[in-house]
């Protein structure tokens, strides 16, 4: 489908294109094809996911006077904004990708997403502890907040798992227990700085 491109957010690193046929489709920036920065008003070529995202994103032709940037720049200009992100900064980039399994995910993003659910099961539970909840109850709230963490924890190890050129489904040897020492390993890895078939490096 061929679309126009509305906006790109290179600290968030998405964006969103407005197809030929009215509707509007978000798109991530491991989805954009190109050597030059996604820019506003640029005409697209793009195919549809299954969750309605845009995907494989090629540029058609310029709209306007925009002046050609290289995507090297847009990401180094996300990395350099990426470098003052703190700890509710990490967090939100990552819920912001809650289901997006494509794409790559720095360290920071992975670790402190980990960090945030561990800070917000402690407070839970001091609070249910302080108002005096039975143990039951205090199970089946824990039992919620990890069926709420569930999908974002497995698209960021995805995306993680990317970012140092693994494909997501490797997430499955975890079921092995002894898979996850390599997972672990792999988590702490830096980023491989060569893009991959999952996109630009993420750092």
């Amino acid at each position: 489908m061929k679309g126009t491109l509305l906006d790109f957010n290179i600290q968030l690193n998405e964006g969103a294109i407005s197809g030929d046929d009215g509707r509007r489709y978000s798109f991530f920036g491991s989805e954009w094809k190109e050597q030059q920065m996604p820019m506003r008003g640029q005409q697209v070529d793009f195919n549809i996911n299954e969750l309605g995202q845009a995907t494989s994103i090629y540029l058609v032709s310029f709209g306007g006077n925009n002046v050609q940037h290289t995507f090297h720049y847009g990401q180094n200009s996300q990395i350099a904004a990426e470098e003052n992100y703190g700890f509710f900064d990490w967090t939100m980039k990552c819920l912001k990708n809650y289901a997006n399994f494509s794409g790559r995910a720095r360290r920071k993003e992975y670790w402190y997403f980990y960090l945030f659910q561990i800070l917000i099961s402690f407070f839970v539970g001091l609070v249910l502890t302080v108002l005096g909840m039975s143990k039951g109850g205090m199970d089946m709230v824990s039992g919620l907040l990890s069926l709420v963490f569930l999908l974002p924890s497995l698209a960021v190890g995805v995306r993680r798992l990317h970012d140092v050129n693994r494909s997501g489904w490797w997430m499955l040897i975890a079921f092995t227990i002894i898979g996850l020492i390599p997972l672990f390993i792999w988590s702490v890895m830096e980023t491989k700085p060569e893009p991959n078939q999952w996109g630009n490096p993420a750092k």
